[in-house]
């Protein structure tokens, strides 16, 4: 295998284009829109740049890339038992190598994320990438090994993606909120006053953060049914090299059943919105997440009752992606929705 065709692989490339694709979901999908049919003046837009944009969503994809390498550089031993032909590091590219492009990338994640920060000035927000980037390197060599821990650390960083997209965006707006309002008074004063402005554009912002967290969660709950799916399928590999997963510390049965009870989980919460939409007769967003969320969803809790071999459960695993996938889907919907009521 040629050295970059080996460093694709080990980068997860498509997953990364999937995080970048979250990203400008979340902000051209559903706080754009949002903002856009805030008011009848388009005045109302997006406060971070293009350009910071674009820097912040590398940064991300960076730090992710750096993660996958340094998670397949100290899993080695094990994936010699779990995927001996997914194998990259030590095959195809050197060990020194890997650790090197993980320090590279990491470092111009961070350069790039304090870079963005500055510029809005606001330098603290760059503590967001450095936590992650310190994150990942313990969950490979310490946190993936303990029971759930792991799991739980990898959901929350999952959750960060959509959240950063949504959150730093916020942050611009509410700060510069008095301006905005000065802005848009000549273009509507006759319609509302300056504190009713006021209030319409601080619910729209809060109407976006329920929309982001929503996003969220669902990416910390995909994730760790996922990840828990997952520890199953790596049963053999790490119950040789002493891996305190839950599979191998409780049994694939416990580990099945609280997979389970995370999607029954996630089935609530999205009832719990389907209710929401059924009074606002938002019956297109009642038929997308019946047909595209809780049906696989339901077909993962009836397959992972019955797997039994790697392939059952990896099988499971490429579903939840999918799920994923159909879940930044629904932004388009929403895009729909917000543009045509």
């Amino acid at each position: 295998m040629h050295p970059i065709i080996a460093f694709i692989k080990l980068i997860r490339l498509p997953n990364l284009l999937i995080i970048a694709l979250t990203q400008y979901a979340i902000r051209f999908g559903l706080i754009y829109p949002i903002l856009n049919e805030a008011t009848d003046s388009d005045v109302l837009h997006l406060l971070l740049s293009e350009k910071l944009f674009f820097l912040l969503s590398l940064s991300t994809v960076l730090i992710a890339a750096a993660g996958y390498i340094i998670n397949d550089y100290f899993d080695v031993r094990i994936d010699r038992i779990n995927r001996p032909q997914q194998i990259i590091i030590g095959k195809y590219i050197k060990r020194r190598v890997a650790m090197g492009g993980h320090i590279v990338l990491n470092t111009i994640a961070i350069i790039l994320a304090i870079y963005v920060a500055y510029e809005m000035n606001m330098l603290k927000l760059a503590a967001i990438q450095v936590l992650a980037t310190g994150a990942l390197w313990y969950y490979s060599i310490y946190f993936k090994k303990q029971v759930l821990t792991g799991n739980v650390l990898v959901a929350l960083l999952a959750a960060l993606v959509p959240f950063v997209a949504g959150f730093y965006e916020l942050i611009l707006q509410h700060n510069f909120a008095e301006r905005t309002v000065l802005q848009l008074l000549p273009h509507i004063e006759e319609q509302f006053s300056a504190h009713e402005l006021m209030y319409i554009l601080k619910q729209n912002l809060s109407i976006i953060m329920k929309w982001v967290l929503g996003f969220s969660l669902f990416a910390f709950l995909s994730t760790m049914i996922r990840e828990i799916i997952k520890d199953i399928e790596d049963y053999d590999g790490d119950k040789k090299y002493y891996s305190r997963s839950l599979p191998v510390t409780y049994g694939k049965n416990v580990a099945k059943r609280v997979a389970q009870a995370f999607v029954v989980l996630m089935l609530l919460l999205i009832g719990y919105l389907q209710f929401h939409q059924f009074q606002m007769g938002d019956f297109i967003s009642i038929l997308y997440f019946i047909v595209m969320i809780q049906i696989p969803l339901g077909f993962v809790f009836y397959k992972i009752n019955i797997a039994q071999e790697k392939s059952d459960y990896h099988f499971l695993s490429t579903i939840l992606k999918v799920i994923m996938l159909f879940g930044i889907g629904y932004l388009g919907i929403l895009y729909s929705i917000i543009t045509t009521f």
